[in-house]
């Protein structure tokens, strides 16, 4: 029969006081042999006390440590053999499993201002860079007079300016159009959904665009609860991305590895192309960055909006052997 902590604490505490009077009745009467071995007994149950509070103390020092560094990671061991101690410590980890929790909804609500932030800059940078020259071509073509508009190389330039002003002006709203995407995001419709069957139809979408891809479930009967539609549009950016990382690859090699992790389903999308390089890694889930010369920048950024709006996250880890995205959906 096991005894919890509490109380085996107040035994020890009532033995060391009960052994204390026996000690002095033993050295009243003169036997003090025996009240010297009652005395080790007394600094056993002692020092027993202490490493008990010792280890107890340990163990809040190494969360403080722990908190102090910015490593939420610490989980609190349980010991079967006391239930007392596994009541405190499965609490201490509910309350740190909590902190992170708001932790992390912290670094969130900073990480999206701070996007949102460069997206103001961004596109008051790309609107103004486009509106200026549509001004002035329209100022100097408004001055021209009709009659004067006789010779061809007259005609060739006026050509030439309406070409800009409906590149420029295409490309505007091209540009508006992308932004709209990312505001207009709406809210997930959750269902279950296999995993395996998922990424098989997925193969049969890609191949259209001559995009090859290998998969495995852990287990082989994953079932994860989020937006069937969302989650197609996610995997399916993220294909087409490792595709144009691995097109100068003799062996492109893309693999996709469904799994749960402890209350997380984790869907990771590897390639074996050229990687990331460390400048860019940060800013590739910023709206309207881009690394290709004709990305439009919003792929990634729609991928984390989209696992923010499943209370997930997407990461992401690259280096000369390949890049790695993750999508974290929870259970």
């Amino acid at each position: 029969m096991k005894i919890a902590s509490r109380y085996l604490y107040m035994i020890k505490i009532a033995a060391i006081l009960l052994l204390s009077m026996t000690t002095v009745w033993l050295f009243l009467h003169a036997l003090y042999f025996s009240s010297l071995l009652v005395l080790i007994c007394i600094l056993a149950l002692a020092i027993s006390l202490y490493y008990d509070r010792r280890m107890l103390i340990s163990r809040m020092e190494r969360m403080i440590s722990g908190i102090r560094n910015a490593d939420y990671s610490f989980h609190y061991p349980q010991n079967s053999a006391d239930q007392e101690l596994n009541r405190l410590s499965k609490e201490m980890d509910q309350a740190l499993q909590l902190f992170r929790d708001r932790a992390q909804h912290a670094y969130m609500e900073e990480a999206e201002s701070e996007a949102w932030q460069k997206l103001i800059s961004v596109l008051t940078h790309e609107i103004m860079n486009s509106i200026a020259p549509i001004i002035s071509l329209s100022e100097t073509l408004g001055k021209e007079e009709a009659p004067a508009l006789q010779s061809e190389e007259e005609c060739l330039n006026m050509r030439r300016a309406m070409q800009t002003i409906h590149r420029r002006s295409a490309g505007l709203l091209t540009f508006v159009e992308n932004y709209r995407k990312l505001t207009r995001i709406p809210q997930p419709v959750m269902q279950p959904i296999r995993a395996a069957g998922l990424l098989r139809s997925l193969q049969q979408l890609v191949e259209a665009d001559h995009i090859c891809f290998t998969f495995s479930c852990y287990p082989e009967q994953l079932v994860l609860r989020a937006d069937r539609n969302m989650v197609d549009q996610m995997l399916i950016n993220l294909l087409k991305n490792a595709g144009e990382a691995t097109e100068e690859r003799s062996d492109p090699v893309i693999q996709i590895v469904a799994q749960q992790v402890g209350s997380e389903v984790q869907i990771t999308v590897s390639d074996n192309g050229t990687g990331i390089s460390p400048e860019a890694i940060d800013k590739v889930f910023i709206p309207f960055y881009s690394t290709k010369t004709k990305g439009s920048g919003i792929g990634l950024s729609l991928c984390r909006q989209m696992m923010i709006h499943h209370k997930g996250r997407i990461t992401v880890s690259s280096d000369d052997q390949g890049t790695r995205f993750t999508l974290f959906f929870p259970v």
